[in-house]
C-alpha cells in the first residue's frame, strides 16, 4: 500500500475528517501532490488543513501551481505567501494559516494546543481535527 494510502487510512481511523467533503477534498489534492519534488509529510499537514472547504482548497491548488511554475524544489515560497494570503482574513483563517507555516517551519513537529484557544467556538473543531492528523502523519 502506498504512503498516500496509509495516510488517508490512518486519518479516517484517527476521525480526523470535519465531513465527507473534508475527506473527499483531501484525496483529490493528495492525488495531485503526492509527485511534487516538493512533496513532504509537511506538505502533506497543510493540505489536510486547507482540504476542510473548497474555498481553502482552492487557495491551496493555486499556491502548489505556483510552485510548480517557479520550478521548486521545497516549500519557502509558502512562507513567503502566508502575509498576502492572510490580509482581510479573520482571525480564525489567520490561525490556520500560522499553523500551516509552523507545519512547514518545524518538521515533525506539531504546533503546541494551545492556539485552540484562541479560535472561535465553530472553529475549534478544524484546528483540533488538523494537530490529530500532524501527529499521526509523523508517526506514518
Amino acid at each position: 500500500m502506498a504512503w498516500t494510502d496509509n495516510v488517508v487510512n490512518a486519518l479516517h481511523q484517527g476521525d480526523c475528517f470535519v465531513s465527507s467533503v473534508h475527506r473527499a477534498n483531501f484525496i483529490q489534492l493528495l492525488d495531485e501532490i503526492k509527485y511534487y519534488p516538493f512533496f513532504t509529510r509537511e506538505l502533506c499537514k497543510c493540505a489536510f488543513t486547507a482540504s476542510w472547504d473548497q474555498e481553502h482548497t482552492g487557495i491551496f491548488r493555486q499556491t502548489m501551481q505556483e510552485l510548480l511554475d517557479r520550478g521548486a524544489t521545497d516549500c519557502s515560497y509558502m512562507l513567503e505567501k502566508k502575509l498576502p494570503l492572510t490580509q482581510g482574513r479573520n482571525l480564525n483563517e489567520r490561525i490556520l494559516y500560522d499553523m500551516s507555516s509552523d507545519f512547514l517551519k518545524y518538521p515533525g513537529q506539531t504546533p503546541d494546543e494551545s492556539c485552540l484557544i484562541r479560535l472561535s467556538r465553530s472553529w475549534v473543531p478544524i484546528g483540533d481535527s488538523a494537530l490529530a492528523a500532524s501527529e499521526i502523519i509523523d508517526t506514518l
